[in-house]
């Protein structure tokens, strides 16, 4: 028999077969989890095809966050990051000073269109960033309630 991939895929219905002979039905993702689920199935169809399996394909859609996405669950929304930390530096800050207070320059970027189209920042006289008043008071009254 052959090693490796080939030989862990031929090994793949004997698997099934045992899981099998101890439980009436197996859900193929739960028994296999870091199988890939085209060799599952190529084994349940060598398997079917001699009336040895029955099976019943279930179709279903999984969302994985992208790495972005991870780090938007971890620290917040690019403007939120944007907001808090004008928020914190009451005087506002330059643009390399929220670079820096953020630690991440796409986020910062990203971050001052979102907040500046949404009303959450603007500049002050001396060109420094602000977190907005009314947004300030709005977010204070909504939180005091």
């Amino acid at each position: 028999m052959a090693t490796g991939q080939n030989g862990q895929q031929g090994d793949l219905p004997s698997k099934i077969l045992q899981l099998l002979s101890r439980n009436d039905t197996i859900l193929s993702s739960e028994a296999f989890p870091s199988q890939k689920s085209a060799d599952v199935k190529s084994a349940l169809d060598r398997l079917a095809s001699r009336s040895m399996v029955g099976y019943d394909t279930i179709d279903r859609e999984e969302a994985i966050l992208e790495e972005e996405g991870v780090e938007i669950e971890a620290n917040g929304s690019h403007e939120a990051r944007v907001f808090e930390a004008l928020r914190k530096a009451v005087e506002g800050l330059t643009v390399k000073e929220l670079e820096a207070a953020i630690g991440d320059k796409k986020a910062a970027s990203v971050g001052q269109g979102k907040a500046f189209k949404s009303k959450w920042i603007a500049k002050a006289k001396d060109g420094r960033l602000v977190a907005s008043v009314s947004y300030c008071i709005t977010k204070w009254l909504l939180t005091c309630h």
